[in-house]
């Protein structure tokens, strides 16, 4: 008899043992972001109501959109030289590398801000044409340079392994600070929610400097890091994570479009639900990003195969059973959003089987990105985000929110199955046939 799980011998290996206690401690602080977003969007949704909500979430959607087009892949690249230039150099340059990483950042994003928020009027009127919605976009967009700044240091963090303070920048402090400022106002409008949201970003941030500074080794004579370098990796990078924006968001976009303000809000508390399924998955991944790209590093090419099919098993073991809870009870699930998001049900339960796609496959795009594949990771990406804009034109028009669930869903599975067979291709191995390590 096969066992799929064999823990003790996990154990007793360096590599294996961190990514099991790692990620258990990465668990708890995900398992916290998930539960403080959930409670943010169920506060945000009965405070304001569904078409308040509906316009703050697309604007909340556009300026994530925006703030991952100004990192320029730099929160993908700086894991991968941070983790790398730890193990090989001793940290040398990494302060150097954080410093170019969140200044370009930062300063890019700010500039592409700057235009949105110039174009705001003529964005709602040409494209959305929702009303109120220039207002609340104006004030949202302000917080994107900051957003941009505390997804490069968590991923900063990242890097140096520091799985709980990464998470807790990048997914916990955000949706804390909101629900915080949401509960004690009681205001009642979109443009107020858009407030606590830049407050909440840039607090974010704050917290991310000092968690930096904080925890990364004091080098007596710091080494420069080419410009060049990171400039090479980030371009691939750059174009995977817009793409796997335009999967991610896509379908509420075009609901945007061509709905009104409460589909748009029915659909995102639903996709968001949905991912509450994927908590294991960024959890899991905080850990073994850093180690692919150290293993890569020094040849260690067995050891980032058994890496990624232990990480497989974790995922599915507590994935499995928070799938099949969602899948069981949709209805009461999206009740507590209020009675009227009981209509999107039917479409968190499509959307919760394309996030077990993604889990199922384990962390594809990490273990290419990582290993010096990322215009491998590119072309899957620019494949599916084709696939799921396609299904959203032709889904949408005539089945609303349930063709934008389907869209999201075949766009999200279709990235990673392309994704493990690019791993089989390249790396060797098959991240579905977990039980093999």
């Amino acid at each position: 008899m096969v066992r799929v799980l064999n823990w003790q011998a996990s154990l007793a290996e360096p590599h294996m043992r961190e990514v099991i206690l790692g990620s258990l401690a990465g668990l708890v602080v995900k398992v916290l972001a998930a539960v403080s977003l959930f409670a943010m969007n169920v506060v945000v949704t009965r405070t304001v109501g569904p078409s308040q909500a509906g316009l703050f979430f697309l604007a909340f959607t556009l300026v994530t959109i925006l703030a991952t087009v100004g990192r320029s892949g730099l929160d993908q690249a700086i894991v991968r030289f941070v983790a790398k230039d730890r193990a090989c150099s001793g940290g040398s340059a990494l302060h150097n590398i954080y410093c170019k990483a969140t200044v370009w950042a930062f300063a890019f994003t700010t500039v592409l801000a700057a235009l949105v928020y110039n174009s705001a009027g003529w964005i709602n009127q040409s494209v959305f044409s929702l009303s109120g919605f220039e207002d609340v976009l104006k004030v949202a967009v302000v917080a994107a340079p900051f957003m941009a700044l505390y997804i490069v240091q968590a991923q900063a963090l990242q890097g140096l392994k520091q799985v709980s303070k990464s998470m807790f920048v990048a997914s916990v402090s955000l949706p804390v600070i909101i629900l915080a400022c949401v509960l004690a106002s009681g205001h009642s409008q979109a443009t107020d929610i858009a407030i606590y949201f830049i407050i909440a970003a840039a607090v974010s941030a704050l917290i991310g400097g000092y968690l930096w500074f904080q925890s990364a080794p004091k080098i007596c004579q710091p080494q420069p890091f080419a410009s060049s370098v990171l400039r090479r990796a980030c371009m691939p990078l750059w174009t995977v994570a817009i793409v796997h924006q335009v999967i991610q968001w896509s379908s509420q976009l075009i609901l945007g479009i061509g709905e009104d303000a409460e589909s748009v809000a029915f659909y995102a508390t639903a996709q968001r639900t949905a991912m509450l399924t994927s908590f294991i998955l960024f959890a899991v991944n905080t850990i073994v990003a850093p180690k692919f790209a150290a293993m890569h590093a020094t040849g260690d090419m067995e050891g980032i195969k058994r890496t990624a099919l232990l990480s497989v098993r974790i995922m599915l073991l507590v994935s499995v059973p928070v799938t099949l809870f969602i899948l069981l009870f949709p209805e009461w699930l999206m009740s507590m959003f209020g009675d009227a998001f009981t209509a999107a049900a039917t479409a968190l339960m499509i959307l919760t089987i394309g996030q077990f796609v993604n889990i199922a496959t384990g962390s594809v795009g990490y273990l290419l990105s990582m290993t010096g594949n990322e215009t491998k990771v590119r072309d899957n990406v620019v494949i599916s985000g084709i696939l799921s804009v396609a299904l959203g034109i032709i889904l949408i028009p005539h089945f609303g929110v349930i063709g934008a669930a389907i869209a999201y869903a075949c766009g999200v599975a279709s990235q990673n199955l392309l994704g493990v067979y690019q791993v089989k291709k390249y790396l060797g191995f098959n991240t579905l046939c977990f039980w093999k390590a």
